[in-house]
């Protein structure tokens, strides 16, 4: 088994949640643990763990292909480490713009955010940084370079 660590912003291609196929499938949460040739992986400081389609166990192909295609999405955590956002623009009660411009989704209890969708809808490549604060607290145009959320939040990229 290999286990390896993803950046904030690398994206979950390829990947499916572990905890979802031991739902399905009724085995344990660490069974992957045991399994040879398994590439699984975790964002830095969160506790789900993902693992690579294409190395699972071959008699959980079936069950795999029913799995939730996690293409562009990040986790939550590692979203908000990204950006710089605290959790609770995240929750739809808070009224958060920017949770109006995400596509956020709940899967058996994790939260995760489609990012790549977040650059296509904003027009940026995917190998820009991006962060969201107060758009006061950003210096003039030609200097740092930001596409307004809202009359008061901005992103910044570079």
């Amino acid at each position: 088994m290999q286990m390896g660590t993803l950046s904030n912003k690398e994206f979950l291609d390829n990947y499916i949640l572990n905890k979802e196929l031991c739902e399905l499938t009724g085995i344990s949460s660490n069974a992957y643990r045991f399994w040879k040739d398994i590439k699984a992986v975790k964002y830095d400081g969160c506790r789900a763990v993902f693992l690579d389609r294409k190395t699972v166990l071959k008699k959980y192909l079936s069950v795999v292909s029913t799995c939730k295609d996690l293409t562009g999405f990040v986790q939550s955590q590692a979203f908000c480490k990204y950006t710089g956002i605290a959790p609770s623009h995240l929750i739809k009660k808070n009224n958060s713009i920017l949770y109006t411009k995400l596509e956020i989704i709940d899967l058996y209890g994790i939260k995760l955010v489609n990012l790549k969708k977040f650059y296509d809808d904003l027009g940026l490549d995917y190998s820009y940084n991006i962060y969201v604060e107060k758009c006061k607290y950003f210096g003039p145009s030609p200097l740092e370079k930001k596409i307004r959320l809202s009359p008061e939040m901005c992103l910044g990229y570079y």
